[in-house]
């Protein structure tokens, strides 16, 4: 400025050409100093142009409205333009940072998916989150299975996640620079992170919690589905060896019973003898009657069932059921509440007789000796509901749909009365075979009810 000054003091170029030049130096200086050194250029060429170019000469005074006008323009524009200029530029520094961001985040998404899911996951994914980021710490917590990973400093954010994944709350920390997000998975909250150290912007902190939730429920979905596929397997194992082991049995207990009835036939047993032939009797009928149903159950697989339909008695189908079950469960606790006596269904009577004998056999087995089960149904004009209720038995929540497994058995009553866990799983085929439906429900105060609910066909008499 000074040196435009001093050529103006020999070489008069007049307020007209000496402002652009200013200006052009005014811009220079916001362009590559920023907006403060503009502002203080912009004053700076303002006092020049008053005492070099304007009247009277060399002096910090202007006489003409002509030259304040022209001053005053000159300081407006040079002010604007620099402030534009230094807008420009914050655009342009902030998408270039976004644009760094989102290589990092494309990079940050590859290397999640080169993580071995079957591994624990946690540490590896704070890990890759703070090295991508250069952040100081990543701490994330896992509500599916309650677990703490953590990377560099934020070993002390347990419980802070806990409590932000119980409030379902997203928050940034004053006293540091430390983000906290609630990870969701299709509006499902999975869980929760914490970015510390960071100077990201808001839109890549919730990008960052986007993409460490997708990695973990992949993570999830992937070991479900392996043990889902395993389970299949062993499945399919077991039904394969207890199908065996019942076809092989078939041939020894025939025999076993036949030469115990011979023995009754043939007579002059003693009363300890009798007893012990009516002992091996029992016990073989026992055995013969359980690999039926494991051989039945084999059978129930959905692609190899075929249904026999004819229209039968609902209400007289239970009452033959009940007939069948043994007297070791006294079927006199039984009491019944039907309707619509007369209504008929199309369904295979054995194959839901099996499914009834199941569940009634189990409300016997599992309830106290002094209480009665009561059965009853309702109807829609659609459905008819069976319903089977005990006493004194309680099913958790948790374990009411793991009871139609195959081979489960829930710990609460394992102990309780013997049993091969196959029964509740064969029911579930049968009943879902005639395109209804099973399921229990179960308090702790009033007992536990199983309703079967089938597809109503057929007229009323």
């Amino acid at each position: 400025m000074i040196a435009f000054g001093a050529t103006g003091i020999h070489h008069p170029l007049g307020l007209a050409t000496t402002i652009p030049i200013y200006l052009l130096c005014a811009l220079v200086v916001a362009w590559r100093l920023g907006f403060a050194a503009a502002v203080i250029a912009s004053l700076c060429a303002t006092v020049c142009l008053d005492f070099f170019c304007t009247e009277p000469m060399y002096a910090l005074r202007v006489t003409s409205m002509q030259d304040i006008t022209a001053l005053s323009s000159f300081a407006c524009v040079s002010l604007l333009a620099s402030h534009l200029s230094n807008k420009v530029q914050r655009t342009g520094r902030a998408l270039k940072q976004q644009e760094q961001q989102q290589r990092l985040l494309y990079q940050l998404s590859c290397d999640a998916h080169l993580l071995d899911w079957r591994a624990p996951i946690g540490l590896p994914l704070c890990m890759l989150v703070e090295q991508a980021f250069h952040l100081s710490g990543v701490g994330i917590w896992n509500a599916s299975t309650e677990t703490f990973s953590f990377s560099g400093n934020a070993g002390d954010t347990r419980e802070t996640l806990r409590a932000a994944f119980m409030a379902r709350s997203n928050f940034d920390l004053d006293h540091r620079p430390d983000s906290v997000r609630i990870l969701h998975f299709a509006a499902r909250p999975i869980g929760a992170i914490v970015l510390c150290g960071h100077q990201l912007d808001p839109l890549a902190v919730s990008a960052i919690a986007n993409l460490v939730a997708s990695t973990l429920e992949r993570a999830r979905a992937l070991k479900a589905e392996v043990l889902a596929e395993s389970d299949k397997f062993s499945e399919q194992l077991r039904s394969a060896v207890l199908d065996g082991l019942a076809h092989a049995a078939k041939t020894p207990l025939t025999t076993i019973a036949i030469s115990s009835a011979g023995l009754i036939e043939i007579g002059g047993l003693t009363p300890i003898q009798r007893e012990l032939v009516d002992l091996i009797d029992g016990q073989t009928s026992r055995l013969s009657a359980l690999t039926d149903k494991l051989l039945r159950t084999n059978r129930l697989e959905l692609h190899e069932l075929k249904l026999h339909r004819a229209p039968i008695n609902l209400t007289e189908l239970l009452n033959t059921t009940s007939s069948e079950i043994g007297p070791e469960l006294d079927p006199t606790r039984l009491r019944t509440n039907l309707t619509h006596q007369s209504q008929r269904i199309q369904a295979d009577p054995e194959l839901l007789s099996m499914a009834f004998l199941q569940v009634l056999e189990n409300a016997l087995k599992y309830s106290p000796s002094s209480t009665e089960v009561l059965v009853s149904t309702a109807f829609t004009p659609e459905t008819v509901t069976v319903s089977i209720h005990n006493q004194g038995s309680y099913i958790p929540a948790e374990e009411r749909e793991l009871i139609f497994r195959r081979f489960y058995r829930s710990r609460a009553v394992e102990h309780r009365a013997s049993g091969t866990g196959v029964g509740l799983s064969a029911s579930l085929r049968a009943v879902e075979a005639h395109g209804g439906r099973i399921w229990a429900e179960s308090d702790p105060a009033t007992g536990t009810t199983f309703h079967i609910a089938l597809p109503l066909t057929g007229d009323t008499p």
